[in-house]
């Protein structure tokens, strides 16, 4: 669903004090808003969802910046990437998806991904082969305006 793209808005503001937060509890409503629009640092304008296409995925990621892309990340050859271009079609299923990553960059050759697992890979980064829509790199990218 494309609103699930939304959790990036909440790194875009932040309360001045802890007593701008709520949590839920016993005397909380759950549901309730407590937004002030007078902590929100920046504000979405728009949001696209990219179609499930590699060249279009280049384009915005020339055009826009790096965007969060859902990937992947079950195959044990994925979990166990220690370096180089990652390649492996038989166990990459790109039609299932279950991780978020971040799209930096590109070559002809393979994207170049950030992810979240610390020492991971290539010291957090990924190179993954491209053309192939390998572990379903163009499924679910998108990105918002600010």
């Amino acid at each position: 669903m494309p609103h699930k793209l939304v959790w990036l808005s909440l790194s875009l503001f932040a309360p001045q004090d802890a007593a701008s937060f709520q949590t839920i509890s016993p005397g909380f409503m759950q549901g309730q808003c407590t937004f002030n629009r007078d902590y929100a640092i920046a504000n979405i304008s728009e949001w696209s969802i990219m179609p499930k296409n590699e060249d279009a995925l280049a384009f915005a990621l020339w055009k826009v910046g790096p965007i969060p892309v859902s990937i992947n990340a079950a195959p044990k050859s994925f979990q166990l990437y220690s370096n180089g271009i990652y390649d492996d079609e038989a166990s990459c299923d790109n039609s299932k998806v279950n991780h978020a990553m971040l799209l930096l960059g590109y070559t002809k050759d393979y994207w170049i991904l950030k992810n979240w697992w610390g020492s991971w890979g290539e010291d957090g980064y990924m190179r993954l082969a491209r053309g192939k829509n390998l572990c379903g790199i163009s499924n679910y990218a998108g990105y918002v305006t600010v």
